[in-house]
């Protein structure tokens, strides 16, 4: 189900201060890379941020942002220091999740990612992926969630690509690079 740009364009975010920002000032005149980091101290989450922190030249080159918006502030600091190198903003509610994540209700995979993960399923493969490149994690914070990767245009070329968790560990830097990639080549962005 894709997200349309005008429910898009309605969503709201804080900085750690508490400052509100909307969706169109995150994304013009340029257009941004838009993750929701399901928790901080995820070794998966980490993995997609260092993954997505890699294409910040790539981005930059192009005046195109690089948002994380993070469903609590737990974590913050180490995360910033070691994982991730875009801007973080902040969605304590979920006011914002939920709606990007498809049809408002909250996005879980609470019982399936446990089942998966103990079964040997894809969440123990991830977790195995993570754990072989050396990534740490905790487990403190929200865990139950699903987050996502969006390429959003600038102006009316709105949204360009998305990529909702389907599982813990469903990365969009493992799983569908060539798409994203593809994404941030059509951003209409101004600065070439």
């Amino acid at each position: 189900m894709a997200l349309k740009t005008t429910s898009f364009n309605a969503l709201k975010a804080t900085t750690l201060e508490g400052k509100v920002v909307d969706a169109p000032s995150l994304v013009n005149p340029a257009g941004a890379v838009v993750f929701l980091i399901r928790r901080m101290g995820c070794p998966l989450c980490r993995e997609e941020a260092l993954a997505l922190s890699g294409l910040k030249p790539k981005l930059d080159a192009r005046g195109i942002r690089l948002i994380g918006i993070a469903g609590e502030h737990l974590g913050h600091e180490e995360f910033r220091k070691d994982f991730w190198k875009g801007e973080l903003y902040f969605d304590v509610g979920k006011k914002t999740w939920y709606p990007l994540m498809g049809d408002g209700k909250k996005p879980t995979n609470t019982f399936m990612g446990i089942f998966s993960y103990l079964c040997g399923g894809v969440v123990a493969k991830n977790l195995k992926r993570v754990n072989d490149k050396g990534i740490q994690g905790n487990l403190k914070g929200e865990g139950a969630i699903l987050g996502g990767v969006w390429v959003v245009g600038p102006g009316s070329q709105g949204i360009i690509f998305e990529h909702r968790e389907k599982s813990w560990g469903d990365n969009v830097c493992v799983s569908n690079m060539e798409d994203l990639d593809a994404a941030i080549k059509n951003v209409k962005s101004p600065v070439l």
